[in-house]
């Protein structure tokens, strides 16, 4: 609970403060898709995609007994990421259906739990720009659940910044894989 409330308070810090670099992306944009196609077929050959962080912690679940119903909602919240765009938190367009099918899923499940809702980011920028736009984003998904008739009682969010990348290679493809939001289910 220290590390979720220290977490938060460092996240509303930065915001409050503002962040002092804005990322650089002028070697980045100059790449082109060729070769970035071409960098992530051998990537994928190499197995430089880190898929391990993809979620980023398991909970232990001792002392709670979990039925197959709430193992098979925690698969479904975990299978949902919602993608943004560089140095953006609001939700894209073409993301919109899953934050539905989200809002949806959560409301379908009437046992008591929390979702946490986890922000990510690329590794462009400093630590601390990125933790306080993984938390915007964050609170981006949760204003727009709560829109849909989502409980805020059974949100919860988080910023992972930089921290959680689900891909390492330093291309325009991986970049926007680590943009996302991903959702675990807490008991």
């Amino acid at each position: 609970m220290n590390k979720k409330f220290l977490l938060t308070a460092i996240g509303a810090l930065l915001i409050v403060t503002g962040c002092s670099k804005q990322p650089n992306l002028e070697n980045a944009q100059n790449e082109q898709n060729a070769t970035a196609q071409t960098e992530q077929t051998q990537n994928l050959e190499n197995g430089s995609v880190n898929t391990q962080n993809a979620n980023v912690e398991t909970q232990t679940l001792q002392g709670t007994t979990v039925t197959a119903a709430n193992k098979d909602f925690a698969k479904k919240l975990s299978s949902i990421v919602v993608y943004f765009d560089f140095d953006k938190y609001n939700i894209r367009k073409d993301q919109w259906p899953k934050v539905e099918k989200l809002a949806e899923t959560i409301k379908s499940n009437p046992s008591n739990y929390t979702v946490r809702i986890e922000g990510n980011c690329d590794e462009w920028g400093t630590e601390e720009y990125n933790y306080a736009l993984g938390l915007k984003r964050a609170n981006s998904v949760k204003k727009a659940l709560i829109q849909l008739g989502v409980d805020p009682k059974k949100l919860t969010v988080i910023s992972y910044g930089e921290l959680n990348p689900v891909c390492t290679a330093h291309a325009k493809w991986c970049w926007r894989k680590n943009r996302r939001d991903n959702f675990t289910y807490l008991p």
